[in-house]
């Protein structure tokens, strides 16, 4: 039986398959959605403007021609055409080369090349005899392609060219001098007929018009009756006319004197200026402008709105109060700490709300809220770099706005109509699941971006290496774009379900939530904005917020106040060696016997920031080493925390790990580290929830607070396991 590889598969798309393995290999195709995607993904590939060629270097074998070709002739072994497959599918530049000489040389083999018989003969004459025969007949060799021509003797329907033929037979060089003086003279004949045709055409006789008689036509055949003239009349006389007075004819008038034409002036070619065409659809698009200046000016009180100027001075506040309003500067970040929302007018013209969010608001992989804002180009109304996480724009022109936005290496020019007119951006970086785990460097992290329309209509443009317009985005239709397969997606309806869990509700998108939690969340976050009275108290004020110690905090608060901080202290964290080490007070709480709730907000905040920068695992295992954690555990933490689960289809062999010891002296989750068994769990609780995000408070753990040797805690671990196995029999995600 034919088996599915990328080269059947490609003999699949060409068509160049027996009919039987055709069908079956089309079964197969038609059971796999992965099939389905990599068949589209091929011919997108193929046809994709701008993709460059593979760089040939000594490391990348896919890259060699001779390679590439001895793979479509099956002439490779085993490990070099599994090694030549795995480039084609993770890159997009090898599978297109594969693909398209695969292409090429089907139509090669299939299509006849039809040669000149001149041009035929010129090539044999570049080689001396006998080495070449420059009289040998082309027609009696087969064409590039292997298939002859039709023979002479053969029907009209065997030849390709039959219709064009109108019913003659093919002119060839094997055919007879009579033959060809036959095909002359009858040529020469419809000439002379068509001219003669011609001729008496244009010779015209006039026409004598018909006799018209009066009367009935039965009058024709009657006699004529017989005239008798009329008796004389005298001729009377008529009196003559007047002669009509003609008026003189007005003399005319004389044309008005010419003006005399000033001499022609000298234009100096360096006096004139070239008109800017504008850019092109595949001209780069420029970087954003470097000049500094006031840009923005933060519009809610009572919100942390944090900014890290650009002498790179450490964070600090924005909008301490009402009396406030000092400007924030292009090119500096402005970060909305976790859970505030907080609204950003751009040069009076463009509204940006940033839009912070915690779990305890809404499980999703959004936290802080980070942009920086440029001057913009000519032609735009703002130009905004979004650094991570989520943001609203919105037109404080009645007449709309245009936007430049920069999400990752995309660049979307975003047309806004009018004011009432929501767009959502959104970043959001991530470690795939199943990423390998590395020290340094490894795969970076996925980029995922999208933009949304929450109310009215808005257009999408971009330029630059990708070109893609749309001009109109409807509401609840998003664009999608992500790094790993660098494709942006055409406009596709958001589901109700998914507005829901992704908070894009119908009306207020800035009033996310209701409930209790809701509400006490908002009044924890404000008190701690409140705590904040000078610009630079900021990050002293979070700190003291981790705890333990909380004697100004109510009990009742204590938990929440904490995990808020904690959110609050890893978004502020640098991707540098500096920014790890501020760090420190969280590993402590990892480390601590604090309420478990804290410990898990703890694990999801080093899960963002590590995703935030493919440098930052390397940043963060000293400060780990630092804490008094080994190597290998610090390397097992740094594991657990770049997608170690995937949490729609968990691998069931790293969910074993979770609660089985195998190679290891104990399970991660029974391992005598507590920072080890909270990341455990961590994992465990985001395949149960089916959430990039798990929230502790709808997972009941039981005994996870007792110790690791106690009976209480082998009941836990006998619990866990049995929640594993459910995992492993689960069929699809509730969840998409």
């Amino acid at each position: 039986m034919l088996q599915l590889t990328l080269r059947t598969l490609l003999a699949y798309i060409d068509d160049t398959l027996e009919p039987s393995q055709a069908q079956a290999l089309g079964k197969l195709v038609a059971e796999s959605d992965e099939v389905k995607e990599l068949v589209e993904r091929i011919k997108k590939v193929t046809r994709r403007r701008g993709l460059t060629t593979p760089v040939l270097n000594a490391d990348d074998d896919a890259a060699d021609p001779n390679t590439v070709a001895a793979y479509l002739d099956n002439a490779l072994d085993p490990a070099t055409i599994k090694q030549v497959e795995e480039t084609c599918l993770t890159s997009d530049v090898h599978l297109a080369e594969v693909a398209a000489c695969h292409q090429i040389l089907t139509l090669l083999l299939t299509e006849p090349a039809r040669v000149p018989p001149r041009a035929h003969r010129r090539m044999y004459q570049l080689v001396p005899a006998p080495a070449a025969a420059p009289n040998r007949q082309p027609n009696k060799a087969l064409p590039i392609g292997g298939i002859a021509p039709p023979a002479p003797e053969s029907p009209d329907e065997a030849d390709p060219d039959a219709a064009y033929l109108l019913g003659m037979r093919r002119y060839a060089s094997a055919t007879t001098w009579a033959a060809r003086f036959a095909l002359v003279g009858t040529a020469a004949l419809l000439l002379v007929f068509l001219a003669g045709a011609a001729v008496l055409s244009l010779q015209r006789t006039p026409v004598d018009p018909p006799e018209v008689t009066l009367g009935h036509s039965s009058q024709l055949s009657a006699p004529a009756p017989v005239v008798v003239p009329p008796a004389p009349v005298p001729p009377v006389s008529k009196p003559k006319d007047k002669e009509p007075v003609v008026p003189p004819k007005p003399k005319d008038k004389e044309p008005d004197p010419v003006p005399p034409m000033p001499p022609p002036r000298k234009i100096d070619p360096a006096d004139v200026t070239p008109v800017d065409p504008g850019p092109g659809l595949g001209d780069p698009i420029p970087p954003a402008s470097a000049v500094v200046r006031d840009i923005a000016t933060v519009k809610t009180t009572r919100a942390l709105v944090v900014t890290q100027p650009t002498d790179g001075a450490g964070w600090v506040r924005l909008r301490i109060n009402d009396k406030d309003d000092r400007a924030v500067e292009s090119n500096s970040a402005v970060m909305a700490l976790p859970g505030y929302k907080a609204d950003v007018s751009v040069d009076q013209r463009v509204l940006v709300r940033l839009w912070g969010n915690v779990p305890e608001q809404l499980p999703y992989r959004v936290f802080e809220s980070r942009v920086k804002f440029h001057v913009p180009p000519t032609g735009f109304d703002a130009d905004i770099t979004l650094l991570g996480g989520r943001v609203y724009l919105k037109s404080e022109k009645p007449t709309g706005a245009k936007v430049r936005l920069r999400v990752g290496p995309e660049v979307w020019d975003v047309t806004i109509p009018d004011a009432n007119t929501d767009v959502l951006a959104e970043l959001v970086s991530w470690y795939a699941p199943g990423t390998p785990y590395a020290r340094k460097d490894g795969t970076k992290p996925r980029l995922e971006a999208r933009v949304a329309v929450a109310l009215g209509t808005a257009a999408l443009e971009t330029r630059g290496t990708r070109f893609k317009k749309i001009d109109k985005l409807s509401r609840w239709h998003q664009v999608t774009w992500d790094s790993s397969t660098d494709t942006m997606s055409d406009p596709v309806l958001i589901e109700a379900d998914q507005r829901q869990r992704e908070l894009l509700l119908d009306r207020d998108p800035s009033d996310p939530l209701k409930g209790d939690l809701y509400k006490q969340v908002q009044r924890l976050l404000t008190a701690t904005a409140d705590k904040v009275t000078t610009r630079e108290l900021v990050t002293s004020v979070v700190k003291e917020r981790i705890g333990p110690e909380l004697p100004d905090v109510p009990p009742g608060d204590r938990g929440l106040v904490s995990r808020m901080a904690i959110y609050a202290r890893a978004a502020m964290a640098d991707s540098s060696p500096d920014g790890a080490v501020s760090l420190s007070p969280l590993v402590d709480v990892l480390r601590s016997e604090l309420p478990w709730l804290a410990r898990q907000a703890v694990v999801t905040a080093l899960v963002n920031w590590v995703a935030r920068d493919v440098g930052n695992t390397e940043r963060l295992l000293p400060v780990f080493v630092g804490k008094s954690l080994s190597e290998n555990s610090a390397d097992a933490l740094a594991r657990l925390l770049r997608g170690f689960v995937s949490p729609l289809k968990p691998d069931p062999a790293r969910l074993d790990e979770l609660v089985a010891a195998g190679d290891r002296r104990h399970p991660l989750l029974g391992d005598p580290e507590v920072a080890l068994r909270e990341a455990a769990l961590w994992n465990l609780m985001a395949a149960k929830l089916e959430s990039w995000v798990p929230l502790p408070l709808d997972y009941n753990v039981g005994n996870v607070g007792a110790k690791v040797d106690s009976d209480e805690y082998r009941a836990f671990l006998r619990s866990m396991t049995n929640e594993v196995e459910g995992l492993k029999k689960r069929g699809m995600p509730l969840k998409k």
